[in-house]
């Protein structure tokens, strides 16, 4: 009995958690893009192409909740004569609507047909428009059995701009040429045509359906974020429409998981930066698409603009939550920010703390120095509206400079260095008097940071000593300005011990009065600040005439860093050195010597020639065994091998076969001699 009432409660809590557990979109359409979209739209009331003005007013379309005609009387208008508007947008009615009859009366391709069709339908209300001549070219098309799938799609989604449908006896023959062509060629394309098709057809081309999937399982995904076809912005906008309008018509839910719309549509967002207004108009589509068609809408948690700081005096953690095009959901939802935890040691700070809504219905704020946290990093995982989301933000502190020491102390540090503090209340921060160092003192500071509200000490990513040379007229430049790093031990007192000789180098031996300036700075604290030390007389040694070679030297580098510096020779090894010519000719001699030998036998020997037999196996023998001698002098001399290979062949099988048949008559001859 306790396990059947267990396990359904076990049931439900996993259910419940995974479905708060979807991951959420970290960006949205904000006010910024929309404005850029805006001016990238407005080059198609240019009215130089038909394609242009009908994405021009797709683009317009999405931007605000429709187009409208004004009266001119009260259309406003900026200075380049274009409209200007978010919530609303007053359309250059009349110039389109012209435009349109006018490119009706040209010579009107299918493409045209398909923009002067689905524009028309989009502006409304143009009247003086006539759709008999595009009726007819979109008719037509639908009528031939030779029409491609693109084809098709201009001519049906015209037809359906124009209220007009297919008719009835061609739609069983349109359906079968559809899936004869997918057969052929299902390219991304072609499935894309197909889903507009279907879903202006209906039922009869259900079959399409079915295909939703294989599109998806091409869609590649990238660093786990993001899902896009092959083909960039235009065909996943357009697989996109296609998807959601067919799963609409049939009134079914698209095959597509809420993570895949996530992925989708932060791939779309990526895409904010196109330059031409069909991409603005493709992206737009799109994610009108995504955040009013589809079943599972993604939902975007982020940080509001300039929300990523929290202090004392901004204590406000600001979250949006919106839909992917920064309007407000449907119904308001509840914002709790599940946990909030320090980057580093993963030490929560807080749990299940509600977010307060605003007059603002995408906007939500925490105090999150209610809670008293340390200066640094945190992640605050937010859940809204069935998603989560980890947004990251920095406490900030303010610093304050517990006390300041400066002094001298002995190089060899035989002494304890002898130190004045700093009166750190003062903005100025003057020492009282002058402290003076020479080459045998080092210069010694000692300070301490705190934290204004914990009084905690603290350490900085930033703590400079800045030392500056002091003009002695109007005329002196010599400007010396040399920075050190001090550094902190345990108990976080930083400390910086300069030796004036060691360091004379670095001033150029110029002794004198110096500045000394503190400078503190880091991520996590509100107020970076610099600090005024007071004045410190340095007196280094004199220079001497190795060191006054090497400053002249270097001073001479440095004038001629700008300089053009040599070309670079590339030096290729050098060939090999011949032997003098009587060499090689006494080497050739000697190599020679043993055929020169030979003939020299021959001619006092003689040379017996009775018994070679007269046959054409035995001459031919002789040949191609002289030919391939021939063959290796002139390969030693000119040919490569593989030449030489192929010459080889000819020779070597004439000689093996007329050697062979020379051999068998010696035989023969020599068995009848017995």
């Amino acid at each position: 009995m306790i396990l059947r009432t267990v396990l359904p409660l076990v049931a439900i809590t996993l259910c419940v958690h995974s479905v708060i557990s979807e991951i959420s979109t970290n960006s949205y359409l904000s006010v910024a893009d929309r404005t850029r979209l805006e001016s990238i739209l407005r080059q198609g009331f240019q009215l130089e192409d038909v394609s242009t003005v009908y994405y021009t007013v797709l683009g317009y379309k999405m931007l605000v909740s429709k187009l409208y005609q004004a009266k001119p009387e009260v259309m406003p208008q900026a200075d380049d004569g274009f409209p200007r508007a978010f919530s609303y947008v007053f359309s250059p009615f009349q110039a389109i609507c012209n435009y349109l009859i006018k490119s009706n009366e040209e010579n009107v391709t299918l493409e045209t047909a398909f923009y002067l069709a689905t524009t028309w339908k989009a502006i409304g209300g143009c009247e003086k428009f006539s759709p008999t001549t595009v009726v007819k070219i979109l008719t037509n098309v639908v009528q031939k059995d030779t029409s491609t799938l693109s084809d098709l799609y201009y001519a049906v989604s015209g037809l359906t701009a124009l209220s007009q449908k297919v008719p009835a006896a061609r739609i069983d023959k349109l359906v079968k040429l559809i899936q004869a062509t997918l057969r052929k060629d299902d390219s991304l394309w072609n499935l894309a045509y197909t889903f507009h098709i279907a879903a202006d057809i209906g039922t009869p081309a259900a079959f399409a359906f079915d295909r939703i999937e294989d599109a998806m399982v091409q869609a590649d995904e990238v660093d786990s974020q993001y899902l896009q076809f092959e083909g960039g912005l235009s065909i996943t906008s357009f697989l996109v429409n296609g998807i959601f309008k067919l799963s609409n018509s049939l009134k079914k839910k698209p095959p597509l998981n809420f993570q895949q719309t996530v992925k989708l549509s932060n791939y779309l967002l990526s895409r904010r930066s196109v330059q031409s207004v069909k991409g603005a108009a493709n992206l737009l589509s799109a994610l009108a698409t995504l955040a009013v068609d589809s079943h599972e809408k993604p939902v975007c948690i982020a940080l509001a603009d300039g929300g990523i700081s929290v202090s004392s005096q901004q204590p406000l953690v600001t979250v949006k939550v919106c839909d992917i095009r920064g309007e407000a959901l449907p119904s308001v939802p509840k914002v709790v920010a599940t946990s909030a935890a320090r980057v580093g040691d993963d030490a929560v700070i807080l749990s299940n703390e509600n977010l307060q809504p605003s007059a603002d219905k995408t906007l939500f704020t925490m105090n999150l120095m209610n809670v008293k946290p340390d200066r640094g990093f945190y992640k605050i995982s937010i859940t809204a509206a069935t998603v989560t989301n980890t947004i990251t933000v920095k406490v900030l502190s303010e610093a304050t400079l517990d006390y300041l020491e400066i002094g001298t102390g002995d190089a060899d540090q035989t002494t304890q260095p002898k130190l004045t503090r700093v009166n750190t209340e003062s903005p100025s921060g003057k020492l009282e008097h002058k402290i003076e160092a020479d080459s045998q003192q080092k210069l010694v500071m000692r300070f301490l940071l705190r934290d204004s509200a914990s009084k905690k000490p603290m350490r900085v990513h930033q703590a400079f000593v800045r030392l500056t040379s002091v003009a002695t007229s109007a005329n002196d430049k010599r400007g010396h300005e040399i920075f050190f790093v001090a550094e902190p031990d345990a108990a976080h007192v930083y400390k910086f011990d300069m030796p004036v000789g060691t360091a004379a180098a670095n001033f150029g031996y110029q002794s004198g009065d110096y500045n000394v300036e503190l400078i503190i700075g880091d991520a996590v604290i509100s107020n970076p600040f610099r600090f005024n030390v007071g004045t410190v007389t340095l007196k280094f040694p004199e220079i001497t005439s190795t060191e006054a070679a090497d400053k002249g030297t270097s001073y001479k580098q440095k004038a001629n860093v700008y300089t053009t510096k040599p070309e670079i020779k590339h030096m290729f090894r050098e060939p090999e050195r011949r032997p003098p010519a009587f060499v090689s000719n006494l080497f050739s001699g000697l190599c020679l010597a043993p055929v020169l030998l030979l003939l020299i036998l021959w001619a006092r020997l003689g040379i017996n020639i009775s018994n070679f037999p007269l046959s054409l196996s035995a001459i031919m023998f002789h040949l191609g065994l002289g030919g391939i001698f021939v063959l290796f002098g002139i390969f030693w001399l000119k040919l490569d091998m593989f030449i030489t290979l192929r010459y080889l062949l000819g020779f070597g099988v004439v000689t093996f076969l007329a050697g062979n048949k020379m051999l068998s008559q010696i035989a023969h001859r020599h068995k009848s001699l017995r």
